[in-house]
């Protein structure tokens, strides 16, 4: 009855996961989904115990939990979204979405990094996008632009290849023309995040938010049905408005990487023999009298790079007129466009990314 009550406790983290987990509760399976149903359980007790300490845990990835609990109070979101099953992973996507819009998860997200379950909670939230249901892509969209819009998390390496693969995924194979326009939207969104960070070197920086119209100027006119761009917007500017404000108590300074393994990417997934050569990327990286790069600046290089090769695939000889590789080779054309049209000197004059640029639209 007390949990019922509370729905999560007194603290900040408790009263998000509360409700959330209630619904997970109330909709799920109870014998299919029984683990989850005693996970939620756990975490609503182990929560009534729980509030905001008076000092952050520095380790922790949970504002106002202990390291030793962070883990635990996540949980059940986990699992829920790992079921694939809409009845409660929508209340989970949600959640989720409150977790990065509020500034509760922290640090940073990779697949090295010292939190996992924060990777597998983004990593879960990417598969959702390949369900086909369209409440539930606009959902997984409205995570992940969240989670990239958030100052207080730096999501890294190839779990941002993942969320940028996953737009594209929805922009291509969604089955309604609004959330295909709110899937090219996300992704333009997300450019201007990564390389207005990368500009100022900070995660603490003033985002523009993107102009639908100005998206539709060259193609994709036909996305443009009633309400669509209007409702578009107000999707983007809805996420974009919930971090506002945030504190960032972790991630203000420029995070610096001393050796990127020897220059090689982790977006490739093996593909070595399509990337700029490595010699070329360390020399790239070495270049400037020993100055360090910042792991913020290389993540902004590595997303510009991948567009680049995403934009440069070729069809094959058995589908020479593959409409659907066309239509990603002009979306990560247009995303170029954004970067180079709103980048200010690091993104127009910087040597590698000049060089990129101009290799992939003919100079």
């Amino acid at each position: 009855m007390s949990v019922s009550q509370t729905l999560g406790g007194p603290s900040r983290c408790g009263r998000i996961l509360g409700p959330s987990l209630d619904k997970i509760v109330k909709n799920a399976a109870w014998r299919k989904h029984s683990h989850i149903v005693s996970s939620c359980k756990s975490t609503f007790e182990k929560l009534e115990t729980l509030s905001d300490t008076g000092l952050p845990d520095p380790k922790s990835h949970v504002l106002g939990i202990s390291s030793s609990d962070a883990d635990l109070v996540l949980a059940p979101i986990l699992l829920a979204l790992e079921s694939n099953y809409t009845k409660i992973t929508e209340p989970a996507l949600e959640c989720t979405f409150k977790l990065f819009s509020l500034g509760i998860v922290r640090g940073e997200i990779d697949r090295k990094a010292s939190n996992p379950i924060l990777y597998k909670i983004l990593e879960s939230a990417c598969k959702l996008g390949g369900t086909g249901e369209e409440s539930v892509e606009l959902a997984v969209l409205r995570v992940l632009l969240s989670a990239v819009r958030c100052p207080c998390v730096l999501i890294r390496g190839d779990c941002l290849l993942h969320v940028v693969r996953t737009c594209y995924n929805v922009y291509l194979g969604s089955l309604t023309r609004t959330n295909q326009l709110c899937a090219k939207s996300v992704l333009a969104q997300i450019m201007l995040i990564v390389f207005t960070r990368a500009e100022e070197d900070s995660m603490d920086v003033s985002i523009k938010t993107v102009s639908i119209n100005e998206l539709l100027e060259f193609t994709d006119k036909n996305l443009n049905e009633g309400t669509s761009i209007y409702n578009c917007q107000s999707f983007i500017s809805e996420v974009m408005n919930a971090s506002e404000g945030v504190p960032n108590l972790k991630l203000s300074q420029p995070i610096m990487v001393h050796d990127l393994q020897n220059g090689e990417s982790k977006w490739s997934n093996g593909e070595r023999n399509e990337e700029v050569e490595e010699e070329e990327i360390k020399e790239g990286m070495e270049s400037g009298s020993g100055v360090v790069s910042s792991k913020i600046r290389e993540d902004g290089f590595h997303v510009f790079r991948n567009l680049c090769k995403l934009s440069m695939k070729f069809s094959s000889q058995e589908n020479p007129d593959n409409q659907v590789l066309l239509r990603g080779k002009t979306l990560s054309l247009e995303l170029l466009k954004v970067i180079m049209d709103n980048g200010g000197p690091i993104w127009q004059t910087k040597e590698r990314q000049v060089i990129l640029y101009q290799v992939q639209v003919g100079f």
